[in-house]
């Protein structure tokens, strides 16, 4: 099949762009807004961009429906920091369960039945249960040419602190491999999968 995505000719009922780029670890981004009240969403678009310094990015978009910035989003800029926390397949439920469009203020860790830790150095809370906290302080919001002004944006955070529940390691068995192995959270099929193969090279 070919298709260019601008014109949307690939005559399926979804655009597979987000399905060509996989697998994609979640970005569980948890933020305070300036009242100090939690936030906690899940977001298809997030990786790793850079080691010096060590910086993630998630892509929060637009609320569709209200055209307005997301919590996550706005949040970060306001408050200055994030944590990544990491969605694995045992938390599929609650991470799909904080997906949920709540009014602003309402707190998705309740929602989806999660407890919280205190962050070491930052405001938001991270998720407890989650293997891997990453916490980041804001550095910038990057806008992206889109049909629709102010659409296409992501956030670049930079790591001040992480956290794992046990010593790092790339042999099968150790904390790497199993948070690989457990970690293929689709959105594009709306729910989280183990993933079918791991490489721990």
């Amino acid at each position: 099949m070919f298709y260019q995505p601008d014109k949307r000719d690939h005559g399926l009922p979804r655009a597979p762009f987000k399905a060509l780029v996989v697998p994609r670890p979640i970005g569980w981004i948890s933020s305070v807004d300036p009242q100090g009240r939690p936030n906690l969403a899940p977001y298809s678009y997030f990786n790793g961009v850079s080691s010096d310094p060590p910086c993630v990015m998630f892509a929060p978009s637009m609320r569709s429906r209200e055209g307005m910035r997301k919590d996550s989003h706005s949040n970060a800029e306001l408050s200055g920091d994030f944590v990544v926390n990491l969605a694995t397949y045992e938390l599929r439920e609650a991470m799909n369960a904080s997906s949920a469009s709540l009014a602003a203020g309402e707190n998705e860790f309740t929602a989806a039945g999660l407890e919280t830790l205190p962050s070491r150095l930052i405001k938001p809370p991270r998720v407890k249960g989650a293997p891997v906290h990453l916490e980041c302080v804001y550095l910038k919001t990057v806008d992206l040419p889109s049909t629709v002004a102010g659409q296409a944006n992501f956030i670049v955070g930079s790591s001040t602190a992480a956290s794992t529940s046990r010593a790092p390691g790339r042999s099968p068995g150790s904390a790497i491999w199993i948070i690989a192995s457990s970690m293929n959270c689709s959105r594009w099929s709306g729910r989280a999968e183990p993933a079918a193969t791991c490489s721990s090279t």
